[in-house]
């Protein structure tokens, strides 16, 4: 029932409203999604609530307190090449609620990964009981809405939920084994890891980028989310130094600079040698992307960087994802879109910055090393 007007008001009438109609339809053995909902987004049945959502079905099962937030969910993902089994958006739940629907996502055999947004829970019991056989099934990435006081008041008057603290939802979350995240995009940098990439054995990472500054900033990006950037070896440094010639303009101890050099062979066989590296367990690729005054010789270098990757795409022995960022102009960010999703189709998970891709492996290692 996509209809507004009922208990997220916090009126009287809207509630007694909102009990009529739940009584209604249990009396003619209706099940009932919302009101104040979106309703359902099927791509294998095409059932669907937005004309232009992607017709490709994926192994995400979603689940939208909010309608606002399953569209921009369902819009972001397809950008980044994850695709959806079924997204549910469910409103102010006066029949069918959010256990209903987490229950039917962890027995659903189209559904791989299950990711909710939630305001509140109506039966916290129930709930419990349901997510803790989920998170033994599937991995279950949820988005908690209104853990702070405004947002208490502005979940009560959206859907009409019953919130709880943070500091409640991060300790049921974490001894439950779901993936606790703060936003969609994060729903998305988590998902994408374990649509694409299997676990790492640890969280030692190289970081392949481009530019001093972006490289002392991500190094300071994964050493923050927990992963360890260890120094490379004199051997490897001395293999690279074979490979690119001189140190000075690059970067050879990890984090690398190698964006100087625009040849894509020589690319290709530096990202070899630290693949094969024994003590690293992952790689972040990092391409940057900015229209200048050097426009046509950033464009090349930016494209035989990325050429690289994708060409490398079955030859890497790593877990590798790729962040891919751009700069200055709307040109740039529509060249990057082209890759981007060249980069995807090739089975590279893409992340706008390093701080998301970052915290993105960090979450996916723990959750891996506490199953």
């Amino acid at each position: 029932m996509f209809t507004a007007g009922f208990s997220e008001l916090g009126s009287e009438q809207g509630r007694q409203l909102e009990r009529q109609i739940a009584t209604a339809a249990r009396q003619k053995g209706i099940r009932l999604i919302g009101p104040n909902c979106m309703g359902l987004y099927y791509p294998k049945t095409r059932l669907t609530f937005g004309i232009d959502f992607p017709k490709e079905s994926g192994s995400v099962g979603y689940i939208a307190q909010s309608g606002g937030n399953s569209i921009y969910g369902i819009r972001e993902a397809a950008t980044r090449g994850l695709y959806f089994s079924k997204v549910i958006s469910y409103g102010n739940a006066c029949d069918l609620n959010e256990s209903d629907f987490l229950e039917y996502l962890a027995q659903d055999p189209e559904t791989k990964i299950i990711a909710a947004y939630i305001e509140g829970i109506k039966d916290g019991q129930r709930f419990l009981k349901v997510l803790r056989q989920a998170t033994r099934a599937k991995p279950v990435i949820i988005f908690k809405g209104g853990t702070t006081e405004i947002g208490l008041k502005t979940a009560a008057s959206h859907t009409s939920a019953i919130a709880g603290s943070d500091r409640i939802w991060h300790s049921l979350l974490h001894q439950l084994g779901a993936i606790q995240v703060h936003s969609i995009e994060e729903i998305v940098d988590v998902a994408l890891l374990f649509i694409y990439m299997s676990p790492p054995h640890g969280k030692n990472i190289a970081l392949l980028g481009t530019g001093g500054g972006a490289s002392v900033q991500a190094a300071d990006a994964c050493s923050n989310a927990g992963l360890a950037v260890p120094t490379l070896p004199a051997e490897i440094r001395q293999r690279l130094k074979d490979i690119l010639g001189l140190e000075a303009g690059n970067i050879f101890i990890n984090p690398l600079d190698l964006f100087s050099r625009n040849k894509q062979g020589v690319i290709e066989q530096a990202i070899k040698v630290i693949a094969n590296y024994d003590q690293i367990d992952l790689l972040l690729m990092h391409i940057q992307l900015g229209i200048s005054a050097m426009h046509e010789q950033n464009i090349e270098a930016f494209a035989a960087y990325t050429e690289a990757i994708i060409n490398l795409a079955k030859q890497i022995n790593k877990r590798t994802a790729v962040v891919l960022s751009s700069l200055a102009s709307v040109e740039s960010k529509q060249i990057a879109s082209e890759w981007q999703s060249r980069l995807y189709k090739a089975g590279f998970p893409v992340y706008p910055s390093v701080h998301s891709a970052a915290n993105a492996i960090s979450k996916f290692i723990q959750y891996h090393h506490r199953q």
